[in-house]
């Protein structure tokens, strides 16, 4: 019999919203649900792993995509599955899987038993589901972190706009399964395991999160003429069209910085360094989703 927990961040979910979820779990059988909150999106993969060890087949996470990568750093790699309730301002994990929104829906999904199993990638020996990097996404998730609460997604807009007009390129190595892939100065370096972003974005063409891979971007564009270019390309999905965009994939990306920059992982800033190393952890997530998302 399924055993359910729920990590819910108490600054991200509503009142409402939880109501909604404790209305769904008790219709379906799950009154008795864990009901575990954490102050801060960190504190999710401590009280996963502590949920796991009580018996919880199925984690159910509510919160931003912070509190999901912790979450999903917990329940990586062991017979647990995990369920997501979107309640942060880019919900990247959702979007990219294309996961249902609604807490009954999202109970349905558990009760029929609909999983599938994706890729997950490492950091520095911090998981991440979705993307990381370093350079102007960096910077830009930086800057928004202190207006996101009352702006939402302008907030990144705002950031984005201000760092693609003053952006600097510094030098970076790439290396892709050990062979040299750039080498020069980059503004952005971009490492993926979802492509599509909020609004139907696609970073990553040809990402997909079972293929065993990560998908690399490099950009070198400066100035918001250059950056606007480079968004007309994606817009299109042809970013290989772009002179100022080198895509690449592979098991083991590293990049090598010629001074310290901001780093961030699923939406999340990490802090400074000179070196990333990204590796991918095949077939590591069993996540609650339909079927046929993408």
């Amino acid at each position: 019999m399924t055993s359910i927990a729920v990590v819910a961040h108490r600054e991200k979910l509503t009142k409402s919203s939880a109501g909604h979820l404790k209305s769904a779990l008790a219709k379906a059988g799950f009154a008795d649900a864990l009901w575990l909150e954490v102050a801060k999106g960190s504190a999710a993969q401590k009280a996963a792993r502590a949920a796991i060890k009580e018996g919880a087949d199925t984690i159910i996470v509510c919160g931003g995509d912070g509190t999901v990568r912790a979450a999903s750093a917990a329940v990586a790699n062991t017979k647990s599955a995990l369920a997501v309730v979107p309640a942060g301002t880019a919900n990247l994990f959702a979007t990219g899987l294309d996961l249902p929104t609604d807490p009954e829906k999202i109970v349905e999904l558990i009760v029929r038993g609909d999983r599938r199993t994706i890729d997950t990638g490492v950091c520095n020996d911090l998981r991440f589901a979705v993307m990381g990097g370093t350079g102007l996404d960096a910077a830009m998730i930086d800057q928004a972190d202190e207006h996101k609460d009352a702006l939402g997604t302008w907030a990144y807009v705002r950031a984005g706009v201000k760092e693609a007009r003053n952006r600097r390129a510094a030098e970076a190595t790439i290396s892709v399964d050990g062979s040299l892939f750039f080498e020069g100065d980059a503004t952005c370096v971009l490492v993926g395991n979802l492509g599509r972003l909020k609004g139907g974005f696609i970073a990553f063409p040809d990402a997909s999160p079972t293929d065993g891979r990560l998908d690399v971007a490099v950009l070198t564009a400066t100035g918001l003429r250059e950056w606007a270019s480079v968004m007309v390309s994606a817009v299109r999905h042809k970013q290989e069209t772009s002179s100022h965009v080198h895509i690449g994939s592979g098991e083991k990306i590293r990049v090598r910085l010629a001074k310290k920059q901001t780093f961030e992982l699923d939406g999340g800033s990490k802090g400074s360094v000179r070196k990333l190393n990204f590796d991918v952890d095949p077939s590591s997530l069993i996540i609650c989703a339909p079927a046929t998302s993408s």
